[in-house]
């Protein structure tokens, strides 16, 4: 007897026996490609209404499994690009398990020795898998000089701290009663802030500031920083979140990411059956679909536009697409030689025919 269950996110189906056998499916990691239901022996899989659930139109989970078909075999878990699926046997998955066909798995390395913490790759990521640490040195470091505010005459206006590009003057609040009427007590510069660029001593309408700026005369003998010396940090990547869409790796301004995706082949759009609902656009997890904009308005563009570069021909969008404007055309699945002959007949499926 099979027991299946759901909690936060996380259906479970699981089968005792010599064999315990478990799968689960994550609902966070999915992004609704439909490869587990083109590839189930006994079709135990179905799929909700990936356009409408994309567009956040209904509330609803990207698939369901039928625990009374469902025969645990695996196939399912291994064809998943996005990790969303496992099964274990005995608490091993059998994604580690020998006797199991390899399939050449999603990959991404970052090569930190030549990785510049540019950030750029943070920025781009479509799933927030991509962190950029960076440890800057002090600014005090890198600027020379001096300021001071005459209390005599400064009159505590606070024109100085609204000008400051760098907000490193301060007015100190006073705790205001009938023996001490007046609300500011003090005024402070912080000069590990100051860049000494003298525009509070231009806007102080009462002369109370002087700024001595030494670094534009001895601009040549501040040392620069150096990367991993004196800047230190690190990029770090989710593998469970990333796609492995490309992003990263384009925008590398050093080549420092290499993306390694589970298929090879192109995505085709039927750009005159096409009507721009926008569900594929909505349930890409790698941002490869654009509705392009005319730059000029007699200009005529695409209704729909796909980077191949990004696109890792998951099928999300073909799933979604209401009107089969959408073609996935894999020539090839990264799977090693096998003997199990199911094995390869599920795969096949998943080429174009």
């Amino acid at each position: 007897m099979q027991i299946k269950e759901e909690y936060d996110g996380i259906l479970v189906i699981s089968r005792d026996g010599v064999e315990k056998r478990v799968l689960t499916w994550n609902e966070h990691l999915c992004v609704g490609c439909g490869i587990c239901y083109d590839i189930c022996p006994t079709k135990a899989i179905t799929l909700g209404p990936l356009g409408a659930i994309a567009k956040g139109l209904v509330d609803a989970p990207k698939l369901d499994i039928d625990e009374n078909t469902y025969v645990l075999c695996g196939i399912c878990a291994h064809g998943c690009p996005f990790d969303a699926m496992d099964l274990k046997i005995n608490g091993k998955s059998i994604k580690r398990d020998e006797r199991y066909p390899k399939i050449k798995r999603r990959d991404i390395k970052v090569y930190q020795e030549i990785c510049v913490l540019c950030g750029q790759c943070e920025i781009v990521c479509p799933q927030g898998a991509i962190d950029v640490e960076r440890e800057l040195p002090p600014r005090k470091n890198l600027v020379l000089g001096e300021i001071t505010i005459n209390k005599d005459k400064c009159v505590l206006c606070g024109i100085c701290a609204e000008y400051c590009p760098a907000d490193a003057i301060d007015l100190i609040p006073n705790d205001m009663n009938s023996l001490s009427p007046n609300p500011i007590k003090d005024i402070e510069v912080d000069k590990d802030a100051c860049v000494f660029c003298k525009v509070c001593e231009v806007a102080c309408p009462h002369n109370a500031i002087e700024v001595i700026c030494y670094k534009c005369p001895l601009a040549k003998r501040i040392e620069k920083p150096k990367l991993y010396e004196d800047i230190k940090g690190k990029t770090t990547i989710d593998k469970d979140l990333c796609v492995t869409c490309g992003w990263c790796e384009n925008i590398c301004p050093v080549s420092a990411i290499k993306v390694e995706k589970p298929f090879e082949g192109e995505l085709i759009i039927d750009e005159n059956a096409c009507n721009a609902c926008g569900a594929c656009v909505a349930i890409c997890p790698c941002n490869a679909l654009t509705f392009p904009k005319p730059k000029e308005k007699a200009q005529k563009v695409p209704k729909l536009v796909v980077n191949q570069d990004l696109c890792v021909l998951c099928g999300a969008c073909e799933k979604s697409c209401p009107i089969n404007a959408i073609k996935v055309k894999r020539t090839k699945v990264g799977m090693e030689e096998t003997k199990a002959v199911a094995w390869k007949k599920a795969f096949e499926k998943l080429l174009a025919k």
